[in-house]
């Protein structure tokens, strides 16, 4: 199996057109190459989309692509990379598991400090409130 691994934290990279975190995993590298270029296209997409609401003289949140145009090229969001080809790289899943960052959250009912995987997703980190309000 491979993954798709963001280049700027080395967290495993999710489709932004994909529904599920379940679907990080692909059963080649060739597919898993195909998921970076449907992900570009995407932003490529959502720019376009912004650029003819801008063109019809409306503000640019009139896109139904707006969050994703401003992902892909607001600055200030510092997630810029996400439309460059250069910030993907494709592993396989042991490979990853040798180099998978953790990063240090507080939990929030103690307090305490603890270290978890970076590709935890937020509603299970006992660093959020959804993990604790279940």
């Amino acid at each position: 199996m491979f993954v798709i691994v963001n280049k700027k934290n080395n967290s495993i990279h999710r489709e932004p057109n994909k529904k599920s975190y379940a679907n990080v995993q692909y059963k080649t590298a060739s597919a898993a190459k195909a998921g970076i270029t449907r992900t570009l296209k995407y932003y490529a997409k959502a720019i376009e989309d912004v650029n003819n609401v801008i063109a019809e003289g409306k503000p640019y949140y009139h896109s139904r692509l707006c969050n994703a145009y401003e992902e892909a090229t607001n600055k200030d969001l510092g997630r810029t990379h996400v439309n460059d080809i250069n910030n993907y790289m494709v592993m396989t899943v042991e490979d990853y598991e040798l180099i998978e960052p953790m990063v240090e959250k507080t939990n929030m009912m103690t307090g305490k400090k603890y270290h978890e995987s970076i590709n935890t997703p937020h509603y299970l980190s006992a660093s959020s409130e959804s993990y604790w309000s279940a």
